[in-house]
């Protein structure tokens, strides 16, 4: 009697498989669950043992990286990215691992989310973004569609390429917002009618690295 066991992140895995051989096997499927808090903790003490010093790890820094990392992803590949980045800040620094380092690296670990996302993005993403966080830069207040619009078609000008109908602006605005970049909502003004309202809620130190990354994608000086 012969037993394959299959491993795979895909729902759609079982597609590449011959049909011929696909309709002989006899499928028993079984559904894991995310890393909790506890798994996490078990996982990360292991790789402690095994890479670093645990004289160099200072209290509540095993339990603080497995509580993030179990609310936010439940992903032990990432509960571990969190851990060697806090340990190479501590490194840099000279210091113990400590909560608040753990805190600074899961800072720099969204950054360079954020980071990486724009850098694969379509250039009119890039453009559009740029304008909006330039736009918020200037203003406290949330801004209407139809502003941001006229920024980026000055930005556009700048760059010699082709500005989107503000129609088209206004589907990529949506998609920022989706991507978690800004913050994109729709307000009643009454008779006057409906319009966007685009809020931008980055830490300032991200939105100014994001617009750097976007001036260096066009080939223009960094502000």
């Amino acid at each position: 009697r012969l037993v394959l066991i299959f491993s795979s992140n895909k729902l759609n895995w079982q597609e590449n498989i011959d049909p011929r051989i696909n309709s002989f096997l006899k499928m028993n499927e079984l559904f894991f669950k995310s890393y909790d808090a506890f798994d996490l903790k078990k996982i990360i003490s292991i790789r402690i043992k095994k890479a670093l010093d645990s004289k160099m790890i200072k209290p509540g820094v095993l339990e603080k990286i497995a509580a993030v990392s179990s609310r936010n992803h439940g992903d032990a590949r990432k509960a571990v990215e969190l851990l060697s980045r806090s340990a190479h800040l501590a490194e840099k620094k000279g210091t113990q691992i400590t909560v608040s380092l753990v805190d600074q690296a899961l800072e720099e670990i969204e950054k360079d989310k954020y980071v990486t996302m724009i850098k694969n993005s379509p250039k009119q993403h890039q453009a559009a973004l740029f304008s909006i966080l330039s736009a918020s830069a200037k203003s406290k207040k949330p801004m209407r569609t139809g502003e941001a619009y006229g920024v980026y078609q000055a930005f556009c000008n700048q760059l010699k390429m082709r500005a989107l109908t503000q129609r088209a602006f206004s589907d990529l605005v949506s998609e920022l917002d989706m991507y978690g970049f800004i913050q994109a909502r729709v307000k009643s003004h009454g008779r006057y009618g409906r319009t966007k309202e685009i809020e931008v809620n980055l830490p300032k130190s991200l939105a100014d690295k994001l617009k750097q990354v976007v001036l260096m994608e066009f080939d223009l000086n960094p502000v």
